[in-house]
């Protein structure tokens, strides 16, 4: 019988910047001045069955210095067999929330954590064989190099040796969420057809910071709100366009590499 595992996280927000990371890799980065209920997707954190290891990290909306007493965060996950194309509900883990700050506290940073165990049918490359990237050196400059090259591709509309670059993370996407050959290619072509059509590859922000994760292994960069740094942007419709990917070297090699 064919059993494809399907890991969902159902979370609640509520007037905070926050982030929620799954085996050290995020999965939810967002800033919510009101309040949203939503559910994801979280398989391509998953990298192993057994457990699993959740942390969340509220800060303040931007411009304040401490939480406010209205922030708050609640989340589970979810388990769906997806497998014939169904969406079966298994079942539900624990919620989890992070602690209310009162009126009267300054509080600039909340965090939580949790477990889930996890069983998988797939296998994905890891990033956990790759090197640790806080030891290598001059790993900033390194990093900023492979950015600049993945950006020169889009502006020379070299868009075939940029789908390279990035076809181990597509693979490892499509392998985790049982997607189709078709189904994969879509979301590349829909990146591509987006270059094509008006969208250019913007500078990096001023606020701009290096952010490893993966327990030290992945590695991007990111603006001060949690967004990636690395987007496309169209004048004509003012849309920008994020483009989120995290990097590692793997064992034996010397340069970043997309995963």
């Amino acid at each position: 019988m064919i059993y494809e595992p399907y890991y969902t996280l159902d979370f609640s927000v509520a007037a905070c910047n926050f982030e929620i990371l799954i085996n050290d890799i995020p999965v939810l980065t967002m800033e919510v001045g009101g309040q949203i209920s939503s559910n994801v997707p979280v398989n391509y954190a998953i990298y192993n069955s057994g457990e699993q290891f959740v942390k969340a990290i509220i800060k303040p909306l931007s411009g304040q210095q401490n939480l406010d007493p209205e922030a708050s965060l609640r989340f589970n996950v979810r388990l769906y067999d997806v497998a014939n194309n169904e969406f079966k509900h298994i079942k539900d883990f624990p919620e989890t929330a992070v602690q209310k700050v009162e009126e009267n506290q300054k509080i600039p940073l909340l965090t939580t954590s949790t477990e889930f165990t996890a069983e998988i049918t797939y296998s994905l490359t890891k990033w956990t064989d790759g090197e640790n990237l806080e030891d290598v050196a001059n790993f900033k400059e390194k990093l900023i190099t492979a950015y600049d090259k993945l950006a020169d591709l889009l502006k020379e509309e070299k868009y075939s040796e940029f789908a390279e670059k990035i076809k181990v993370r597509e693979k490892n996407m499509a392998t985790s969420m049982y997607l189709s050959s078709s189904e994969s290619n879509a979301r590349i072509n829909s990146l591509i057809e987006d270059a094509k059509n008006g969208f250019t590859v913007m500078p990096f922000p001023k606020d701009t910071i290096l952010r490893f994760y993966g327990y030290g292994k992945l590695a991007t960069f990111k603006k001060l709100n949690g967004e990636p740094a690395f987007y496309l942007f169209n004048n004509e419709t003012k849309e920008e366009l994020m483009i989120d990917q995290m990097f590692y070297i793997p064992k034996g090699k010397t340069e970043p590499e997309i995963i």
